[in-house]
């Protein structure tokens, strides 16, 4: 995205109008800093920070001293890193979208059902379950993924062909077991989306959703997280009809969280840093279990039609199907 020129008193506003509801300490200081320009007093403009964030009000009194010689955006908290590959902004849209297009998904599902509805966990319920699909008294739980960079090395490190190979990160599924063991991801492959985005949404966004977005690119601070969700869930919500013409609709698979571990146990040279040395090998930041698309995950559309025909009890009994096998049990 080109450059964003704006004040300082035009990024306050923007910040307001746009997520004015979020929890972020630069749109406390933004209330802060518009109160010092509508001619509030010093102590009355840090007390509009102090009430609006996790900010001492002796800190709000000494942003409130400086603002007034530095302005609102040279006091914020920039982000280490810059660009697209570091920006968590950037990463969350391809994210935001593919949950979207995954919801249009689970209403044609809701249609062909009867008795069947899913709720949106994404706001509600911790990280490993975004939408609970419901029947009754069952629940299936759902984590969707965009798989958005292939493994250039993936023939090489984990014995798959690079556009048949799919990451689940191991800690993520090894948690599902303990706290939702029934949890299935649906994976969206698409190489493609993030290049898309850079150049569609910026061109859908107005000026006050422009100048959120830039400074949200450039800057951090405590709870921004709160705020990039905020931003990027409203416009989702808001651009959705534009967006959605304009992505590709990629097919998603389906893998239980208990089959990718049981992928991870039984061929471990699926997982760099544990079936192999990872450091070095361009697969060192997080350990993933490797899936092999065609041989591990299930087609949603083959998903979508057995909770059509037997419910999602069906689904649930195949996620914990068991065979019974002979297995080593050292004693020494």
């Amino acid at each position: 995205m080109a450059n964003v020129a704006y004040t300082d008193q035009e990024a306050a506003n923007a910040l307001i109008s746009i997520i004015g509801d979020s929890r972020w300490e630069a749109v406390a200081l933004a209330r802060g800093y518009l109160a010092i320009l509508n001619g509030l007093t010093d102590d009355d403009a840090a007390r509009v920070i102090y009430n609006s964030s996790n900010h001492t009000l002796k800190n709000s009194k000494r942003f409130v001293e400086r603002a007034k010689d530095w302005g609102f955006i040279a006091l914020l908290a920039e982000r280490e890193k810059l660009g697209s590959a570091e920006t968590p902004i950037t990463k969350l849209f391809p994210a935001t979208i593919t949950e979207q297009r995954f919801l249009d998904l689970l209403d044609d599902l809701s249609a062909n059902r009867h008795g069947l509805y899913y709720t949106d966990e994404r706001e509600t319920s911790h990280s490993l379950v975004d939408f609970t699909i419901r029947d009754g008294d069952m629940k299936l739980p759902i984590n969707i993924k965009n798989a958005g960079t292939r493994f250039e090395q993936a023939r090489k490190l984990v014995i798959l062909d690079p556009e048949d190979c799919i990451p689940i990160p191991a800690y993520k599924a090894h948690a599902a077991l303990n706290s939702v063991p029934d949890l299935l991801y649906a994976v969206s492959v698409d190489y493609l989306l993030l290049g898309l985005l850079d150049h569609l949404v910026p061109s859908l966004l107005d000026s006050n959703e422009r100048i959120v977005w830039d400074l949200l690119n450039r800057n951090a601070g405590s709870l921004v997280t709160d705020a990039e969700d905020r931003f990027i869930f409203s416009m989702v919500k808001k651009y959705w009809p534009e967006i959605k013409k304009a992505v590709a609709h990629n097919p998603f698979h389906v893998i239980s969280a208990r089959k990718a571990i049981a992928v991870l146990h039984n061929m471990p040279q699926r997982t760099p840093g544990i079936g192999l040395r990872a450091w070095g090998t361009g697969a060192n930041a997080e350990v993933n279990v490797h899936i092999s698309i065609k041989d591990d995950t299930t087609p949603w559309p083959t998903v979508f039609d057995r909770i059509v025909d037997r419910g999602i009890s069906d689904i649930i009994a195949a996620v914990n199907r068991k065979q019974m096998k002979e297995v080593y049990d050292p004693e020494i």
